[in-house]
């Protein structure tokens, strides 16, 4: 044992004596402390690598309770470091329905970073950077993560790649050189590197112009950025290599082609992480589009269920995965569980039915969807059904030890006596 350990050791006993003296003084006491898991770690063995790979997972946070229906994004990051935040931006966006749900998977040790020539960079006084073939983990991705993911995490096969500074050189060359692997790319703190190749004097930024010249019909994003603090003082490439690529690709920008190349205000090396990660699901899933409002939507001429599916068909196809509305959302109107209740209020008891059941159906594990379906029913007079539909909310409620036993029991003594008056 060094000399390090044996100071931590002591530091680590006084510390516990000096709580241990505190919590007498004190009112409060910590009475339990329990550790929260939000992600989960995996090492799966790779054939094509011939190496365990060791993953981080965020899952959505209805991946539990909502039904097989629901498929999600992937978004593999290249540098762990990162994980937190992307997890945590991922999280609270998607709970306020401005992205999709989407399960994030963080590459740690990213090693395979393709060769390229710096070209007289500032920034890497070397002549090349990294010294590796990509192409084995391009297939790890290909045949044996991805489908990992589609089996066991309903993964779907809309795919987001970021990097940031060395490793944004991966998210660079699959645009390049994998173009059917992601259809998002973000490249942070990747100024430098637009100005590399695969060769002396090649550099990416004509490498993308040429890609799009030739391939304009193939749907894509692409978000590159850099600080100010890395493209200003002894590296003004930085900022000449973004604006140029802003001039070269503008011109390509379409239906099929999003993109922004752009020096980030007061911003440094990797603070600019959060920021720019904000703005790139912006340019991919803008406001727009994935901020539904649902009382505006059934307000339309229609039937209400009807018009919230055609939104989200639309919103599908455009996307080229299966978009669903929100069943159940945290202090918001814009959920089907707000707009069937909301209806039945309103005495629209069919349309009611018709959203309520599909609130049942994406949240199968619902106990209060179960018991806003039986109300519906019984004021549409479909008396058996709720009666039925209430049965299995009290089974429910006993499985998941919620249940209020006297309230389920009376509820459905009622409506018994209620069927029973009906027949006489």
């Amino acid at each position: 044992m060094n000399y390090k350990h044996i100071f931590c050791i002591i530091g680590l006993l006084s510390f516990h004596k000096l709580i241990i003296a505190q919590q007498g003084k004190d009112k409060l006491s910590v009475k339990k402390s329990e550790s929260l898991c939000y992600a989960q770690q995996e090492i799966i063995h790779s054939k094509i690598l011939n190496e365990e790979r060791k993953v981080n997972i965020f899952l959505p946070e209805g991946f539990y309770t909502e039904s097989s229906q629901h498929t999600y994004p992937v978004l593999i990051l290249l540098e762990d470091e990162f994980f937190h935040m992307v997890s945590g931006v991922v999280k609270h966006l998607s709970s306020v329905e401005r992205i999709p749900e989407t399960i994030v998977v963080s590459i740690i040790e990213m090693s395979y970073i393709p060769t390229v020539y710096t070209n007289g960079s500032t920034f890497w006084p070397t002549k090349q950077l990294s010294d590796e073939n990509p192409k084995p983990f391009t297939e790890y991705l290909k045949n044996e993560l991805f489908p990992y993911l589609e089996k066991n995490y309903r993964a779907n096969d809309f795919s987001m790649v970021m990097g940031l500074s060395p490793t944004s050189i991966y998210a660079l060359h699959s645009f390049i050189k994998e173009p059917d692997l992601f259809d998002a790319h973000i490249a942070i703190a990747a100024g430098d590197i637009l100005g590399m190749g695969y060769k002396e004097g090649e550099r990416f930024i004509e490498l993308f112009e040429d890609k799009l010249k030739n391939d304009s019909k193939r749907k894509r994003y692409l978000y590159v950025t850099s600080s100010d603090a890395d493209g200003g003082g002894n590296s003004p490439e930085i900022q000449e290599n973004l604006e140029e690529l802003e001039r070269k690709l503008t011109p390509y920008i379409s239906d099929n082609f999003k993109f922004i190349s752009k020096i980030f205000p007061n911003e440094g090396h990797y603070d600019v992480a959060l920021p720019a990660f904000i703005e790139a699901l912006e340019m991919i899933f803008p406001k727009e589009k994935w901020s539904a409002r649902y009382r505006d939507i059934i307000k339309e001429e229609g039937n209400a269920m009807e018009n919230i599916d055609n939104y989200f068909k639309t919103l599908s196809t455009e996307y080229g995965f299966k978009i669903l509305p929100k069943a159940e959302r945290w202090n918001s109107v814009n959920r089907l569980s707000w707009i069937g209740p909301n209806l039945l209020k309103q005495g629209n008891t069919i349309e009611a039915i018709e959203v309520i059941e599909r609130w049942v159906e994406y949240s199968p594990e619902s106990e209060l969807a179960l018991k806003e379906l039986a109300k519906a029913y019984e004021a549409n007079g479909r008396l058996d059904e709720a009666l039925s539909i209430l049965r299995k909310a009290h089974q429910l409620s006993l499985e998941l030890k919620t249940e209020q036993l006297d309230k389920y029991e009376s509820q459905i003594n009622q409506l018994e006596r209620k069927i029973a008056k009906k027949k006489n």
